[in-house]
């Protein structure tokens, strides 16, 4: 039998990513992962201890996360914080000689930066072009200081790991197809985290919250196809988007009349891109604040040799009926779902469809590697996701096809 490996890790949050990452760090097979430090804000210590608590764990606690990680002696940083804090700390581990993990998307424009963030106001009103060039600033910054560090960048963009998208990978493989089209979206009726309806703190709506993860799976696909059949990869070149608020149409309904969750403020809660690749195929990604019925996590890929489907969540694999809310009050089923009244699309295990274990097992195997191997969801792919979302902001505002610089 082999020996078991140990990895520490330090965790820069205790929310609800947070806990997801705490569960799949339980399920790596051969490998102990150990929490050793975790930083919050001040006024979330007891937020940070109950997470403590939750996953038994002996983890000191500090309220400033940069001494932590200038002090701790983690092999790796786990950023699962709101997206405006990625670059700092990313940069931040590098520097000190951690690896990282950093939850998607890797970054966005979130406002004028000599403006406290609590009172930056309308940062989703500001042009786009000014937007997106930020965006290939921090993307190049960013690179640069991992590349000058030598640290490994695990992105955490977990769609790229799930059994559906693996097994699909598989199936292509043995057709020798030619991906010709992926079309993929994520959709519910809205978040309820105090951050989603503000562009200061996620760098936009429902685009980069939602379509992050069908947009940038798609990217992967292309990026792996082109790999497996001419050793070149596929990268996005163009973009064509529409965006749209769709509360605004819903203002005036009375309360019986709306169920949607999504309130924006300064940002979009409905997205469609087309990615038009370097080969000319394209991927239709959809993403939405305001679909009711749980979840929605989808990819279907359309090859000149096969036609794959896959339902990473809102599958049947259990179906379950309750003639009102009361029966399964007390069980979880799927995410955000709006009544457990009537048939329920119930996972059995929701983190291991959504791949979770898997990003967790690649990214620790990279880390311990002896040569520091390059993990499937990397920085390069968190770059290409957020150049690509950016981009599509801009053709929305312009009306226009938007190139992707190289």
């Amino acid at each position: 039998m082999d020996e078991i490996k140990h990895i520490k890790v330090a965790m820069v949050g205790a929310g609800f990513a947070a806990n997801i990452h705490a569960e799949a760090y339980k399920k790596v097979i051969g490998i102990n992962a150990k929490v050793v430090s975790i930083a919050v804000a001040p006024s979330d210590i007891e937020i940070a201890k109950e997470f403590c608590r939750e996953h038994n764990l002996d983890a000191k606690i500090y309220t400033d996360a940069d001494k932590m990680i200038e002090e701790t002696d983690a092999d790796v940083i786990d950023l699962v914080v709101p997206t405006f804090l990625h670059i700092k700390f990313a940069k931040k581990a590098a520097e000190c000689g951690k690896h990282v993990i950093c939850e998607k998307p890797l970054t966005g424009y979130f406002g004028d930066p000599s403006i406290p963030i609590e009172k930056r106001q309308n940062v989703g009103f500001v042009d786009k072009k000014i937007m997106f060039d930020d965006v290939l600033k921090q993307c190049k910054e960013i690179q640069d200081v991992f590349n000058k560090n030598q640290r490994i960048f695990c992105y955490a963009e977990n769609w790229v790991y799930s059994p559906p998208i693996t097994k699909s990978k598989e199936l292509l493989k043995s057709a020798k197809g030619k991906i010709l089209e992926i079309r993929c979206g994520e959709s519910h009726s809205g978040s309820h985290s105090k951050f989603a309806s503000e562009w200061k703190f996620t760098g936009g709506g429902s685009l980069i919250r939602m379509m992050s993860h069908p947009l940038t799976a798609a990217i992967h696909l292309k990026i792996w196809e082109g790999l497996q059949r001419e050793n070149n990869p596929i990268y996005p070149n163009s973009v064509i988007c529409t965006t749209t608020r769709c509360r605004d149409f819903l203002k005036d309904l009375p309360r019986d009349e709306d169920y949607i969750i999504s309130r924006p403020v300064d940002v979009e809660d409905w997205a469609c891109v087309i990615i038009t690749f370097d080969d000319n195929t394209n991927a239709v990604c959809l993403g939405s604040d305001v679909t009711l019925g749980g979840i929605e996590n989808w990819l279907n890929i359309y090859a000149s040799t096969c036609r794959i489907e896959t339902r990473i969540s809102n599958n049947n694999t259990v179906m379950a009926y309750a003639p009102t809310p009361k029966q399964f009050e007390n069980v979880y089923t799927i995410e955000k779902t709006e009544t457990k009244c009537g048939w329920n699309y119930s996972q059995p295990d929701e983190d291991w469809m959504t791949g979770y274990p898997f990003e967790m097992q690649d990214f620790f195997e990279c880390i311990l590697s002896k040569n520091f191997k390059k993990p499937i969801s990397d920085l390069e792919l968190a770059i290409w996701g957020v150049k690509t979302m950016y981009a599509a902001y801009l053709s929305a505002e312009k009306g226009i096809r938007i190139k992707i610089p190289k």
